[in-house]
């Protein structure tokens, strides 16, 4: 067995990933295994998950959600758009306009995912827009608890990345000029950090963000960016070579392990066996994407379990 047939023997979404980003096929979609637990978490009377909406983490309305789109549940499901409708509700309402930078990026990815109202995501946009640092990423901040810094954050830049992403992945258009001026800056913020390294001291940013974790919660991660610019295929430039180096490393038993699971509250326990079936799907996407010689030499190896 090789790790290709471990992970069409994994759980059903891993396999039909699997075979849509590896296989290079077109799956059917099916909703049993993972994707059917969190809807069956799913509370049709109060139309949340886990009683609450940016809270309990990681049960919540909005966490459960970014699971599921992870996960890429049918995003015309309608317990996937009723969580839509909750979370816009309560977060992007007449009464309450949610401005944490790096929680609007995330819903801008979700609700782009659903293929909702047009306006609605513009509008968020528009406040990523005009909340760029100086130095051409973006920083967790709002009017609640205003910035006080002007360094951006890894962890915010790249969840305004992936949203710009998203954006246009889904067929959004308004803003995608002004978003286009924005990504080279925003690319060389990481870049100029190999991903991972601080610019003062050349030593990693934050110890876990050499670990890789899924599910990703808002955490930046190493796979985490490198998925990101596989997805939208980025050329391979030198400052990339470091973290896939690291994803080679780590890839020496054959496959990517489950990582440090971030503390809170959990619906069920995704990954129980060592392999990380997530993990290690979304290296291979990077090395098949970055490094095909040694992504078909990973997946021509008998594993060893």
């Amino acid at each position: 067995m090789n790790i290709i047939d471990y992970l069409q023997n994994a759980d059903p979404c891993v396999k039909r990933l699997t075979e849509k980003y590896l296989l290079d096929e077109n799956p059917d979609y099916v909703e049993e295994g993972w994707i059917s637990k969190f809807l069956d978490c799913f509370d049709a009377e109060t139309e949340t998950w886990g009683n609450g909406i940016y809270g309990p983490k990681w049960i919540s309305t909005f966490y459960t959600m970014r699971d599921l789109a992870s996960l890429e549940i049918r995003p015309d499901h309608p317990i996937y758009q009723k969580g839509l409708d909750t979370l816009i509700g309560k977060m992007w309402s007449t009464e309450w306009r949610e401005d944490d930078i790096c929680v609007v990026a995330m819903l801008v990815s979700l609700l782009s995912y659903g293929q909702r109202d047009t306006a609605i995501i513009d509008e968020m946009v528009t406040y990523l827009l005009t909340t760029r640092q100086t130095d051409g990423g973006w920083n967790c901040s709002s009017t609640r608890n205003p910035k006080t810094t002007d360094k951006s954050s890894i962890n915010t830049t790249l969840s305004v990345l992936e949203a710009f992403r998203d954006y246009k992945k889904h067929g959004y258009k308004t803003h995608l000029n002004a978003i286009h001026n924005l990504l080279v800056p925003a690319h060389k913020y990481l870049l100029d950090r190999h991903l991972m390294y601080r610019l003062t001291d050349g030593e990693v940013i934050i110890s876990y963000i050499t670990d890789f974790h899924f599910p990703t919660r808002w955490k930046y991660d190493v796979l985490r960016a490198l998925c990101y610019f596989a997805s939208i295929d980025y050329k391979l430039v030198p400052e990339l070579t470091e973290g896939i180096k690291l994803i080679i490393e780590k890839f020496k038993r054959g496959y990517l392990t489950k990582g440090q699971t971030y503390t809170g509250k959990l619906h069920f326990k995704m990954e129980t066996d060592k392999i990380g079936t997530m993990n290690t799907l979304r290296g291979l996407i990077v090395l098949k994407a970055f490094e095909a010689e040694e992504y078909n030499r990973i997946i021509s190896r008998e594993l060893s379990l």
